[in-house]
């Protein structure tokens, strides 16, 4: 399992040994199949540093590197961004001979990292990592009418995520690569939607996908109201949470066999076991002995690597806002782990034009006539160029959304969406530098107000 770089927070590789005198780290980047040993192309940067002060050791700090080679794009389709990182460490003695087996942390750099344009929060300490399934933090999600939810998941950690409504399950998926043995970056973060299709989630874009025509009348409307495709009210995102790390001993058919483990003191019949050689996956059967157990798949060879897991359950609650006068808007951001998530905004918004412009005053005397024409301007301007700003209103939500907005304010990415002819997605920058978290204790009823202006200008200026 690839550990987790976001890269918006700093990442460190620490290398040292007793002899050192200088370290040198190749940075290979790249995205597409994870590869063992990344293409000579993949090599981005080598950066070679000394220790200092004979405290036989040196930091390097690699997240700005990688981020160059992350770009998050949204435009109505909710795609995996991500790259692998190879890190390379030598370590050289004074004389610079290559010394043998330095100390690198985090010790798992060999298995290489996953990379997305998260962050960490200064209270979770130095190179945070995130390997709870769920992409995206734990609170109350809302949803309108006839919309589906999608729930950012990591392949890397989740093994399932479940929608039910009612107590029972409508909908229910695996998560895993489509070639467990050739994870790729296109699929290490999946959008998993309540109605089973995450690009089209109401019944007017299912219209507008299949190259219709919505006939905005009332009979339609009305039509329009009756059904709610993808109603749920929890998700339950199961994922693995890594309990050891090992290395099979012996090959034995549908068994692990580690002769180093005391499986009897930390193995399960409800645990799993990760191949880490060819990411396949198989739950434990039975304790056999403190060095063997029986696997419900036959995945493991002698010096295979492998990761003993149990499975840990998010719930999260979905409320459905009812139907309103002002049309919901729906905005899509990055958040804090480098996915993408939507908050719902279905109060009431306020459209506004800011213009810039540059005047100047022309000289309109025609000397040859010896006369002016006053028609013409005398006062002109130039220059002009206009921002539209749209100011967006939340319904009251639940005090457990507060982390959503503050990541939504902390998002250097935001986009808009809404459905009128056609689904028009449109870039937003957060106007607003403030704003006060509010509290049921404090405020009774929860409800936000945010500005934005749209992140491009409303002449077509582009050259």
């Amino acid at each position: 399992m690839a550990k987790l770089i976001n890269t918006r927070s700093p990442f460190y590789i620490k290398v040292y040994h007793a002899s050192l005198f200088e370290a040198k780290l190749q940075l290979y980047i790249y995205e597409g199949v994870k590869d063992t040993s990344p293409d000579a192309a993949d090599l981005k940067y080598t950066i070679q540093k000394a220790e200092l002060g004979g405290n036989n050791y040196v930091v390097f700090e690699i997240s700005e590197l990688v981020r160059d080679y992350i770009e998050t794009k949204y435009d109505g389709e909710y795609d995996s961004y991500a790259v692998w990182v190879n890190p390379v460490v030598t370590a050289f003695d004074t004389s610079g001979g290559t010394l043998s087996s330095p100390t690198v942390t985090p010790s798992d750099y060999t298995s290489q990292f996953i990379a997305t344009d998260g962050y960490g929060y200064f209270e979770e300490g130095i190179n945070p990592d995130f390997d709870e399934g769920l992409m995206m933090s734990e609170g109350t999600i809302y949803r309108v009418n006839d919309r589906s939810v999608n729930i950012p998941v990591s392949t890397e950690t989740a093994n399932s995520v479940s929608f039910l409504l009612n107590g029972e399950t409508v909908y229910s998926k695996l998560i895993d690569y489509a070639d467990p043995a050739n994870p790729t970056t296109s699929e290490a973060i999946q959008y998993i939607a309540s109605d089973s299709n995450s690009t089209a989630d109401s019944y007017k874009e299912r219209v507008l996908e299949d190259g219709g025509v919505f006939e905005d009348n009332s009979l339609l409307q009305a039509f329009e109201g009756s059904f709610d495709i993808g109603a749920v009210d929890e998700v339950y995102v199961n994922y693995y949470k890594e309990v050891t790390l090992g290395t099979a001993t012996s090959t034995t058919s549908n068994k692990l066999v580690d002769s180093l483990a005391q499986f009897t003191n930390t193995a399960s019949s409800s645990y799993f076991i990760r191949n880490l050689t060819d990411n396949t996956i198989a739950q434990i059967t039975a304790v056999d002995s403190d060095t063997t157990l029986s696997l419900s798949s036959d995945i493991m060879a002698s010096g295979e690597n492998y990761e003993m897991s149990r499975t840990i359950t998010h719930v999260l609650k979905v409320k459905t806002f009812d139907c309103s006068k002002y049309e919901p808007i729906r905005v899509t951001f990055v958040n804090k782990y480098g996915a993408l998530q939507d908050i719902y905004f279905t109060r009431r918004s306020n459209e506004s034009l800011n213009i810039k412009k540059q005047d100047y005053k022309a000289s309109v005397i025609d000397f040859t006539n010896f006369s002016y024409d006053t028609s013409e301007h005398q006062m002109r301007t130039l220059n002009l160029v206009g921002n539209e700003s749209i100011t967006l209103n939340t319904d009251y939500i639940d005090e457990s959304c507060n982390e959503h907005i503050r990541q939504l304010m902390l998002s250097e990415q935001v986009w808009m969406t809404r459905l009128t002819d056609e689904e028009k997605v449109v870039p937003l920058k957060l106007k607003s530098n403030s704003l006060q978290i509010k509290k049921k204790v404090n405020d009774k009823l929860i409800q936000y107000t945010m500005k934005f202006d749209v992140a491009s200008d409303k002449i077509n200026n582009i050259r």
